[in-house]
This record gives C-alpha cells, sequence and structure tokens, in this order.
C-alpha cells in the first residue's frame, strides 16, 4: 500500500514517500480451511496419544479447580479481595480442612476395623467354610456345588507359627532380606510416586484457578462475529451441565453415605461408618457405585452378625442389609439425586451406562467419575450442530443476552 507521510522530505521541495508495509495476508479458501481443520484434528489426536499418562492427572487438578473456584469467586467478588489472596486462602482452607477430615476419618475408620475384627472375621470365615463342606470337601453356594479340596487342608491348621523342626539357613536368610528390601524400596518408591503426583496435581489446579479469568475472557474474545450469541449460550449450558453434575453428585454422595452410616449403625452392624465412607466414594460413580458398595456390608453382615440382635442368625441379618441398601439406593436415584442435580445432564440409563464402561475403560475410576458430564457436554455440542446444519435456531427456548453479559467463570 502507498502513501505520503505528513512533512517534507530534507530539500522540502518533494513530499517524502510514504512508508510501505506489508499487506494482510490472504484470506483462506473453503478447501484450505477443511485441510488445516483435518491436519489439526490429527495432531490433537496424536498430542492426546502422547499424554495419555498426563491426562488423568490433567482431569484431576481440573476438577479440583473447579470445586475450589466457589471460594475464590466469593472471595474475589464478595469480600473484594486481590485474586493472588484469594486463591491462597481457598487452598490454605482447602488443606487444612483436609488435614482435619483425614484425621477424623482415619480416626473413624480406625475404630470401624476395630469393631470389625478383620482377624477374627478371617477366622469366622475359616470355621464356617470347615463347617459348610461335605466330606468330599465340597460347598453347596446357593444350589452349586463348588469343589474346595484344594485348600481345604490349609483351612483345617490355622496358622500358629511354630514348627520347631524347621530351621533357616544362612543362604534362606539373605533371601528374605533381600526380598523384604526390594519390598521396602518398592513402598518407597509408591509413596514418593503418589506424593509428587499430588503435589504436581494441587499446582496444576492453582494454575488454573489463578487463569481462569484470563482463559475465560479468551474464549470469549475467540467467538467468530455473528456466533456471540452461541458462543456465550454453549459456555452457560456447560457451566451448567459441570457444576450441576459435580456438586450434586458430592451433596448426593455425602447425603447418602450418612444415611447408610445411621441405619446400619442402628441395625448393629460393625462398622457402619467405615460402609458410610465407602458408599458416599463409589456414590460418585452413577448406577455401579451404589452396588460395588453395598457388597462389604453385606459380607460383614453374613459373617459378623448384629450386635444389636445377636439372636438373628446371620443368613437373616444379611439379607436385612441388603434390604437396606436397596432402599438407600432406590431414594439416591429417585429421591436425593434429582433433588440435588436437578436436570444437570438429563440422560437416558442406557446411555450412561455406556459411557460408564467407556470411561472406566480409558481412564478407571476417574474415567467413570468425569464420564456423564463429558457425554452431556458432547451431547449438547452435538445438537447445536445438528440444529445449525438444518438451520434451526440452536437455542429456541433461550431468552435474550445483552451483549455485555458473559457467564463469570
Amino acid at each position: 500500500m502507498e502513501g505520503y507521510r505528513v512533512g517534507m522530505s530534507d530539500d522540502e521541495s518533494q513530499p517524502e514517500p510514504a512508508q510501505e508495509y506489508y499487506p494482510p495476508s490472504a484470506r483462506w479458501g473453503e478447501n484450505t480451511k477443511l485441510l488445516v481443520v483435518a491436519m489439526s484434528f490429527v495432531l490433537v489426536l496424536i498430542g492426546i496419544y502422547l499424554a495419555r499418562n498426563v491426562i488423568p492427572v490433567a482431569a484431576l487438578a481440573g476438577l479440583i479447580a473447579f470445586l475450589v473456584a466457589p471460594i475464590i469467586r466469593i472471595s474475589t467478588t464478595r469480600l473484594k479481595l486481590p485474586r493472588g489472596i484469594a486463591l491462597l486462602i481457598a487452598y490454605t482452607i482447602v488443606f487444612l480442612g483436609t488435614l482435619a477430615f483425614g484425621a477424623l476419618l482415619a480416626n473413624s475408620i480406625t475404630a470401624s476395623l476395630r469393631e470389625l475384627n478383620p482377624i477374627g472375621l478371617a477366622e469366622d470365615l475359616r470355621v464356617w467354610l470347615l463347617a459348610e463342606v461335605n466330606d468330599r470337601g465340597q460347598l453347596l453356594v446357593f444350589g452349586l456345588t463348588v469343589d474346595v479340596s484344594a485348600f481345604l487342608d490349609a483351612l483345617s491348621t490355622p496358622a500358629s507359627g511354630e514348627d520347631a523342626g524347621y530351621v533357616v539357613d544362612a543362604e534362606q536368610l539373605l533371601n528374605y532380606l533381600g526380598a523384604g528390601f526390594s519390598g521396602f524400596r518398592t513402598v518407597v518408591g509408591i509413596v514418593t510416586a503418589a506424593v509428587t503426583t499430588a503435589i504436581l496435581t494441587v499446582l496444576v489446579a492453582m494454575y488454573l484457578n489463578a487463569d481462569s479469568s484470563r482463559m475465560h475472557d479468551f474464549v470469549v474474545t475467540q467467538i467468530p462475529s455473528g456466533y456471540e450469541r452461541d458462543g456465550v449460550m454453549m459456555l452457560i449450558k456447560q457451566k451448567t451441565v459441570w457444576r450441576g453434575y459435580l456438586y450434586g453428585q458430592l451433596i448426593n454422595s455425602l447425603i447418602t453415605g450418612a444415611f447408610v452410616w445411621f441405619v446400619l449403625w442402628a441395625v448393629g452392624l460393625p462398622g457402619a461408618f467405615l460402609m458410610g465412607v465407602i458408599m458416599v466414594v463409589l456414590n460418585m460413580i452413577p448406577t455401579f457405585g451404589p452396588i460395588l458398595a453395598a457388597i462389604p456390608g453385606v459380607l460383614a453382615a453374613l459373617i459378623s452378625g448384629s450386635t444389636r440382635w445377636p439372636e438373628l442368625e446371620n443368613y437373616w441379618f444379611a439379607l436385612v442389609v441388603v434390604g437396606i441398601y436397596l432402599i438407600v439406593v432406590q431414594l439416591q436415584a429417585n429421591v436425593i439425586a434429582p433433588r440435588v442435580m436437578g436436570t444437570a445432564v438429563n440422560l437416558r440409563p442406557a446411555v450412561i451406562l455406556l459411557g460408564l464402561l467407556v470411561g472406566f475403560q480409558v481412564a478407571g475410576l476417574l474415567g467413570s467419575l468425569l464420564a456423564v458430564p463429558v457425554i452431556a457436554s458432547i451431547r449438547d455440542i452435538a445438537v447445536y450442530i445438528w440444529r445449525k446444519l438444518i438451520d434451526k435456531d440452536p437455542w429456541p427456548d433461550a431468552d435474550p443476552i445483552p451483549i455485555s453479559d458473559h457467564p463469570s467463570p
């Protein structure tokens, strides 16, 4: 582009030529855009594959940052604190709260384990098995015959640790010491890796919280012209899904776990608090979680019986506990969950089941926990794309959004 500057040249007789600049780049054609999108998609897939071992850490860090965000939001908006101080306060509260809750939890679980008496349970199980097997070493379980003769001899003699004729020579002693040292190194390595991963996860979460406003503003500014309403509506939709599901599922699990603890304590199940904690943790996984949480409670009832109804046979008490878990599962699925979660995800049961299977295969328990909101997010994006393809409004029932109104991070 050519032009002239304001002013004269040195001889003041000719105007000074204007500075030349590089012109803006040409717009990409449709084929170029499609090619770039396809190549970018392939590169993203390759990047995900290469970083597959880091994805669980990043997902957990994002989950922590998401749960801590309300404390930071309240500190900055209502208390008018600087974001750095709000971040420090939030994670200090979380750290101290985690320590206090962990100490209380460890003490309560220890007390529950003392009530359960695992060594006594193992001995009761051994005696029960020996009493139930027949002369041919077969055990009848719900009409099915199981051959246990292979380990019947081992069960018949409790481990006493006494064998006068057994002598350990020097070579065996060195082997034992080597195995013990190797096991110790393995434990130390696992603990070190776990602590390092935990520290890195918290640091990533803190950085996510610190940059959340800038990341939100960046996303808003990148919305193409003419699509501002769609972009803002999609951000609101995603926020509703993730906040509604994660916070709702957390409250749902706490209520369900507390109810299990109280009811099992009322009927005299040893270790009722531990069973409640197991329910809180596993109930975060939809559908399968409560079922898995019921297994240890039923086994404890079958082996230990009730401390309040000692005359009740263990079989009948186990059936009572099964009934309690069935009632709890129905309550949390049909009463508690709808009230605390609303219609945040609104997915069909079959879709949730398939998503849980895929999530568990991809990322284990963390994948199962995040499978539902991920599927809901993908569904909303797919619905938007489909409505745009058939020339329909993606948000037909949405209220008008003022231009300056953007969802807060």
